[in-house]
């Protein structure tokens, strides 16, 4: 069952859209997606009168903006004529007017842009990750449309359970791409305790998530033959956020996948979740992150628990 038909890309009219809008149509060609919204949120549309006085019948500027995208969107969804796109200009916050419109249209994916040098603050991807429960791909600004192997980061938690069934139910994950379920463990300090080796407790933890994955194989059974575990011990006092990110870089990463908890709007204020330290670290691979649509957690989950 494909979960994954109709998407919406975020512009601002920077050259990120460009980046963005050639990914799109790439996701597009090598899946089932069938309506694609860009939007582009403005602040304020209207110019004052008394700038515009002496310009004959002047083109408005939601107008102005429309056509200049409607032209790039052309230029790459031309050869796409299975997908129907729309291109729409809303006055209000962006991340409030791009929640809500992908809630009006049932939007099963968010597109974002994530700069690293380009013009413009990025700060909207931020914002989107704390925000709203409709999953988010943020594409680096670098971003090339390939996909040949995708990491996704896997703590065996019914969350990344629910990233592995959605990737693969998104027709995004065809038979050709390869899969790597990336799991970071930490050996705990009590390990002590129990009468063994750091050493000892450290390969009786890496069989624990190799008897683990075997279930996942089992669950998954699309995965054999193309999906293989990579483990990564934490250090003490190492970021696992910026762990999952250089493991994913060496990995060849074309797409690293997260799933991640919802939050409530008390809890969207809660700094320092696993999957913000991911994205705060990563600004080379496109990483799309999953989020339960049916669920929220409450702010006291939000500090004591990551995501």
């Amino acid at each position: 069952m494909n979960t994954l038909t109709r998407i919406t890309v975020g512009l601002d009219l920077t050259e990120m859209d460009e980046t963005l809008i050639r990914y799109a149509a790439f996701l597009c060609s090598q899946s089932a997606i069938e309506q694609v919204y860009f939007v582009h949120t403005e602040k304020h549309l209207d110019i004052p009168a008394e700038l515009i006085a002496n310009i004959p019948a002047p083109v408005s500027e939601a107008k102005a903006m429309k056509q200049v995208i409607e032209q790039k969107v052309k230029f790459y969804f031309d050869q796409l004529p299975h997908v129907q796109v729309q291109v729409q200009i809303i006055e209000g916050s962006p991340v409030k007017e791009m929640l809500h419109h992908a809630k009006e249209t049932n939007t099963e994916l968010i597109l974002v842009g994530r700069k690293l040098r380009l013009q413009g603050s990025g700060v909207l991807a931020q914002k989107l990750l704390r925000s709203g429960r409709v999953s988010v791909l943020f594409v680096s600004e670098n971003a090339e449309p390939v996909l040949g192997r995708i990491v996704v980061s896997v703590d065996f938690s019914e969350y990344s359970m629910m990233a592995l069934e959605r990737l693969l139910h998104s027709a995004l994950a065809l038979p050709s791409i390869e899969i790597v379920c990336l799991h970071v463990y930490e050996v705990p300090s009590g390990y002590i305790t129990l009468g063994e080796s750091f050493e000892a407790f450290d390969d009786r933890m890496r069989g624990f998530a190799k008897e683990k994955f075997d279930q996942v194989l089992q669950r998954f059974p699309q995965l054999e033959g193309r999906a293989s575990l990579k483990l990564v011990r934490q250090d003490t006092n190492e970021d696992l956020g910026g762990l999952i990110v250089l493991e994913a870089r060496r990995a060849q990463a074309d797409l690293l996948v997260i799933g991640a908890k919802g939050k409530s709007a008390a809890a969207l204020f809660v700094l320092g979740s696993v999957t913000e330290k991911v994205l705060r670290h990563n600004d080379e691979i496109p990483l799309l992150v999953f989020k339960n649509r049916k669920e929220s957690i409450g702010f006291l989950d939000a500090i004591l628990g990551n995501d």
